[in-house]
């Protein structure tokens, strides 16, 4: 963390689509009833071909295209800017590995995380506020997207419903699962304050040798203990989302909507950031070079490239 440069960071409280009240009808900015805009269409699904058409062959003949997220709900209205704008893609996999042969002996799931990497480098920067929206691209490793029972999913291909919003849908609510996220909220109020004060307590520390270095312990387990959290909350939301959730009436997106409402979320994966950038800029002061991961690295090695 030679190049942690973190400042203070603070839990406000959001207002989330979750716990807003349902609109009577769907986005007009994007909806005419409810038939998706043709240039809203349009648009996201250039902007995923573009991407794709740089890498690999013929991607019309195994890719599959949802727009989903709180965006096509009837819950788009609530006070979040950029609201919430998902595109979800399919990969029919042995398809693309008969037309992609260099990828061959990668699994379902290393192809997925490939794909989700070029589209956080390359798309997302561009996209966080589109129209008003945080457009996202992600690839699940299931093919179907009604395996991650979606709030809402827009066939972007066949220009249809897959699977139709619910209107009058309100959140469940169970005691257990409220007193649950109140630990949450207590549990990140303490990492944040205990970020605060390592973060203080190094910037202090001046050029005291002894007291710089466990200042800046301190501050490594601090930043640790935060983003490690994040990451369990996030994780559990993606089991909310998948073959054994129950997706939106999961406790798992409870969890993670109560934290985003309580800004706990933001917060924690702005810590997370900061130490995501101070490995780079580490990387880059050692060795030249932002170091690829070990999941990278393997997949290389299977796809036959050499090199960094």
């Amino acid at each position: 963390m030679s190049t942690f440069n973190g400042e203070d960071v603070f839990a406000t409280p959001n207002e989330t689509s979750y716990f807003s009240e349902p609109s009577s009808g769907l986005d007009p900015k994007l909806f005419d009833g409810m038939s998706l805009k043709p240039w809203v269409r349009n648009t996201v699904l250039r902007l995923l071909f573009d991407e794709l058409a740089t890498m690999y062959q013929d991607p019309h003949r195994w890719i599959s295209a949802w727009l989903a997220g709180s965006g096509v709900s009837y819950q788009w209205e609530a006070s979040r800017e950029p609201g919430d704008l998902d595109c979800l893609v399919g990969i029919n996999y042995v398809t693309f590995r008969r037309y992609n042969s260099d990828y061959a002996g990668l699994s379902n799931e290393e192809i997925a995380a490939m794909f989700n990497e070029s589209f956080s480098k390359d798309i997302m920067p561009n996209t966080k506020n589109w129209e008003g929206y945080e457009l996202t691209y992600y690839v699940n490793p299931q093919s179907d997207i009604r395996d991650i029972n979606p709030y809402a999913a827009y066939d972007l291909i066949h220009d249809e419903w897959t699977v139709e919003p619910v209107k009058n849908q309100n959140p469940p609510y169970s005691r257990t699962w409220e007193q649950r996220v109140v630990k949450d909220r207590e549990t990140g109020a303490e990492l944040l304050d205990r970020y605060r004060k390592a973060l203080h307590e190094m910037k202090a520390a001046g050029n005291n040798p002894a007291t710089l270095v466990n200042a800046r312990r301190r501050l490594e387990m601090a930043v640790d203990q935060a983003a490690d959290f994040y990451e369990e909350i996030h994780k559990g939301r993606k089991v909310a989302f998948s073959k054994v959730g129950a997706g939106y009436s999961d406790f798992n997106n409870y969890r993670w909507q109560s934290g985003k409402q309580s800004g706990i979320i933001q917060a924690l994966r702005e810590i997370k950031d900061y130490r995501d950038e101070a490995k780079k800029s580490g990387d880059v002061e050692t060795y030249g070079v932002e170091l690829p991961s070990a999941n990278v690295l393997i997949r290389r090695a299977a796809t036959r490239r050499v090199g960094l």
